[in-house]
């Protein structure tokens, strides 16, 4: 039994009493010793024993080792450690909950305490979250379970005894379903670890400190740590050994894959197949997601483990918690090596690092200061590139063209007929199927085709017996180890097409499209699941028909994570559960909220104020939006121009109120451009937008040539609106082209004239409006007030209602 990977399901279990004793609150059930948690984890344990039966675990030994987790409960013996089993198990559940006090429970307070946001207590620029807000265990008209759309901190949240005995029915439910299938140690792992995330990422783990960590995190965390622990001391370890924290017994494993941008928007031109663009930059995003996953499970294949030591994952980033021992380092040596020479081989568009920080217990006491010592030394991997294989060269005489491939311009084109490189023809296949499937499987071997191939794994798009990943937010229970994983993205089809209502169907939607000049046929025929290309999204523009990229970044991420856990007295409080979480929250948003507000807007209705009519033009309108990138805590998205200008409104007011906290908030880049325009330059464009509103003070979007405030661009919208109405009227109700232009220039001037020449645009103004209605003459003259939001950002409006009426 003492193997790490039932010593880390003993500490992924050893907390789970605190859901069954605050859903049986004041009621204890027949079997239960007492009302401590750790007599209801013992007791939970033993109700599913035929599970742990099942997977060969002693259900006994595995109550026993999960419930003595308590060294100071001096009072209850029966839940100190006893065994080196159960001090592992003690010591990591201490390490992992730096923020938890060490207090017996006679004082706990009844279960109706919320979870809090971990952006509640979060210090940066020197202001915190809301603090009395917290998130419900049950939404009105819900299921129990994480629902996107759900994570959103409430006033007065529902938390009772009532949605806590909901919750467990509900897992008691998924653990009997699990019982069904026949698992492997690592398959019961995984299942539990993604059970637990759909149930108890909004159960508190602590009631009587501060209640920011969830229980997910808090039981996650402390099987990573007691896996790695165990392992150090080769599963032979004294009590003392354990407990002396002396040595350096962690390794921190930082992951990351440099070049990414390059490597995405390396596509050299249109003519690449049908919808070539389009289909291939979601394929290259996504081969960049499953590269660093494939790296890290790798790692964690070379050395032992499970996905359960991956404490933090988003952007292309991982971090691994592994034992600082010879073997783990020369498994790192050999991935490196490998890795290396498959990016040489790929062309090196996508350069991986690895970089690894040891650090002794003492480090989770701060391990916001470990973040940082391990982020210094993947600084210093990305110094030296490919190190292993900067004698190897790149092409051979074995190589079959040396004419570059004509879509990636990199790799070589498979012959002189197929111009074409290997990737770049998988890419067309894989962006076509990536609408339609939900699940990511890594295979050893013999992968179905098309798939990605990286040194140790073949990934393609259906399950694995080995690992799976699934790219919608279901939790059922299966017989092969699975998380969820939201990194599919969206592409927009055919289908998100015709529910404009322009078309009674496909048939219809060919004969408008091929009248155009849009539509591209496919060998097999194009059928309603089929990405658009970005031609066709660009006609789905309001008046010009452009398209529009959006690049969002979250602003001061560094700083949060640096030392956003630190009080005013300098106390550092970021205990590796809480920067867990932190990350974790960050991904829902990005990989998660994101998608489901293009996806199905409607989640959103009630929480933005749509009234139904709204609801049901956004619904219609943003699953046109094509999610290039969106993970981490960034994102990259084409679309229709005006749709992409009203989504980005939509979604800093929901990131808003994701977060709760006045410094965390989103700077970003809007262009809007033809559709042939070549996707480096385009990247490039939005990139440089992107740049000048972070310059610009963050906080705002950069479009039109302006960094504007978000606040004071929903300002601007009324005046959109009447200048868009303007323009369509006619005779002296109205306001020609030319006027609007004349508005331009008279901006210009006000911007480019020394200081006392400045006001002259006045006058100019009144006399070009001479020969307006009244009504037109009374709106327009409020711009003589120069300070006012709609005069400092005129062609920002000016500028959107021209393109609206084109």
């Amino acid at each position: 039994m003492s193997d790490p990977a039932n010593i880390a399901l003993a500490a992924l279990l050893h907390d789970l009493g605190k859901l069954y004793q605050r859903a049986y609150w004041g009621h204890a059930p027949e079997g239960v010793s007492d009302w401590s948690h750790p007599a209801y984890t013992e007791w939970a344990i033993r109700q599913h024993r035929r599970l742990f039966e099942q997977a060969g675990l002693e259900p006994d030994w595995l109550a026993q080792t999960a419930a003595r987790h308590h060294e100071g409960w001096s009072n209850k013996p029966q839940y100190q450690p006893q065994t080196p089993e159960g001090w592992c198990v003690a010591l990591a559940d201490t390490y992992a909950s730096r923020e938890r006090l060490e207090v017996d429970e006679k004082g706990s307070r009844a279960p109706d305490t919320p979870l809090k946001s971990v952006f509640a207590n979060l210090r940066v620029q020197e202001t915190y979250g809301q603090r009395d807000h917290g998130y419900s265990m049950v939404e009105a008209g819900r299921e129990v379970g994480l629902k996107l759309g759900g994570a959103y901190p409430q006033a007065r949240p529902n938390v009772s005894r009532d949605t806590y005995w909901r919750l467990a029915e509900r897992l008691d439910g998924r653990l009997t379903e699990l019982a069904k299938h026949s698992l492997g140690p690592e398959a019961l792992l995984m299942n539990l670890l993604g059970i637990f995330q759909e149930l108890l990422w909004n159960v508190p783990s602590d009631t009587q400190g501060e209640p920011d960590v969830s229980l997910f995190d808090h039981l996650r965390l402390t099987g990573a740590i007691a896996a790695a622990l165990w392992a150090y001391h080769d599963g032979k370890a004294t009590v003392e050994a354990l407990r002396d924290e002396t040595p350096e017994k962690f390794l921190l494993v930082l992951g990351d894959l440099g070049g990414i941008q390059g490597h995405i928007y390396r596509i050299q031109g249109a003519q690449t197949g049908v919808g070539g663009l389009a289909k291939r930059l979601r394929a290259r995003s996504l081969e960049v997601s499953l590269a660093a996953e494939a790296l890290g499970l790798e790692l964690l294949q070379r050395t032992g483990f499970t996905p359960l030591q991956r404490i933090m994952s988003a952007g292309g980033k991982f971090y691994l918690l592994l034992p600082n021992t010879e073997a783990v380092h020369r498994a790192l040596d050999a991935v490196r090596q490998g890795w290396e020479a498959w990016a040489l081989q790929q062309g090196a568009t996508l350069l991986p690092f690895l970089a690894a920080h040891p650090f002794a217990p003492g480090g989770f006491r701060a391990f916001s200061e470990v973040l940082k010592a391990a982020h210094q030394k993947l600084v210093e991997a990305k110094l030296k590139p490919l190190s292993s294989q900067l004698s190897t060269p790149y092409l051979t005489s074995g190589s079959t063209s040396l004419r570059p491939c004509r879509a990636c311009g990199v790799r070589p084109a498979q012959s002189a007929t197929d111009e074409l490189c290997h990737g770049c023809e998988r890419d067309g296949h894989m962006g076509r199927l990536i609408p339609k499937r939900t699940e990511i499987g890594f295979f050893p071997q013999d992968a179905p085709r098309p798939h990605y191939r990286f040194p140790a794994w073949q990934v393609a798009l259906e399950a694995s017996p080995a690992h799976t990943l699934r790219t919608r937010p279901d939790f059922t229970p299966a017989a092969h180890p699975w998380e969820v994983r939201l990194l599919a993205g969206h592409i927009p089809t055919l289908a998100d097409a015709l529910r404009q209502g322009r078309w009674r169907d496909l048939a219809e939607y060919q004969a408008w499209a091929k009248e155009q000049g849009l539509w591209e046929e496919e060998e097999e025929g194009r059928k309603a699941d089929d990405p658009l290309t970005l031609a066709e999204l660009a006609e789905f523009s309001t008046g010009a028909k452009y398209l529009g990229a959006l690049m969002l970044d979250a602003d001061r991420m560094g700083e949060a994570f640096a030392t956003g856990f630190k009080d005013e007295e300098g106390q550092d409080s970021s205990s590796p559960s809480r920067i867990a979480s932190l990350s974790r929250m960050l991904e829902l948003f990005f990989a998660g909220e994101v998608l489901e507000l293009i996806k199905n807007p409607q989640t959103y209705a009630k929480r933005l104020g749509w009234d139904e009519l709204k609801a049901r033009e956004k619904a219609a309108r943003y699953p046109l939006i094509y999610s290039v990138y969106a993970g981490g805590d960034d994102l990259f998205l084409l679309g229709p121009w005006d749709v992409l200008l009203e989504f980005a409104l939509d979604l800093q007011a929901l990131y808003r109120e994701f977060t709760q906290h006045p410094a965390l908030t989103l700077s970003g880049g809007f262009v809007l451009v033809s559709p042939s325009l070549p996707i480096p330059l385009l990247a490039e464009a939005v990139q440089e937008a992107e740049q000048a509103a972070k310059n610009a003070g963050r906080n705002r979007l950069h479009l039109f040539g302006q960094g504007v405030p978000w606040d004071e661009l929903r300002n601007l919208l009324p005046w959109v609106r009447d200048f868009r109405r303007h323009l369509e009227a006619e005779g002296k109700a109205g306001l020609s082209s030319a006027l609007a232009y004349r508005l331009l220039r008279l901006w210009r001037g006000h911007q480019d004239e020394d200081e006392a020449r400045r006001m002259r645009y006045k006058p100019l103004l009144a006399y070009a409006l001479r020969e307006r209605n009244e009504e037109i003459r009374k709106h327009y003259l409020q711009l003589t007030d120069h300070t006012q939001a709609a005069w400092q950002y005129l062609p920002v409006w000016v500028q959107w209602g021209l393109y609206l009426e084109r």
